[in-house]
């Protein structure tokens, strides 16, 4: 049986295959907005990045497929993990979209009426 939730980090930038296991089964496809390709065939993206210090762990890695492994790392698309599995992206024109197991949710924020 796998622990979804165990925290298994590792000294290393390269994720080793037990936790590509974990992501895979906890995200199912690649987490940016709208995709669906499988997560068996997405990178593994370090959301805090392993060089800034961010921990080479399955509660820091998200499954994204190349393309968008490429737009978060060089473009301005950003995501927070809200709980594993669940993440919040902003968009470079600062949409806000929810992502988790149910699908892709835009968040609407609501302004205060002009004064």
């Amino acid at each position: 049986m796998i622990d979804l939730a165990d925290h298994l980090p590792v000294g290393s930038y390269e994720i080793p295959d037990r936790h590509r296991t974990r992501v895979i089964l906890r995200d199912h496809t690649c987490r940016f907005p709208h995709c669906t390709r499988p997560a068996t065939r997405c990178d593994l993206d370090h959301t805090r990045p392993h060089g800034e210090g961010g921990p080479t762990c399955p509660c820091n890695e998200v499954a994204l497929c190349r393309r968008h492994h490429r737009a978060k790392t060089h473009s301005t698309w950003r995501y927070d993990i809200v709980m594993p599995g669940s993440y919040v992206w902003t968009s470079p024109t600062g949409h806000r979209f929810r992502v988790d197991h149910r699908g892709t949710h835009p968040i609407r924020t609501t302004h205060p009426p002009d004064e």
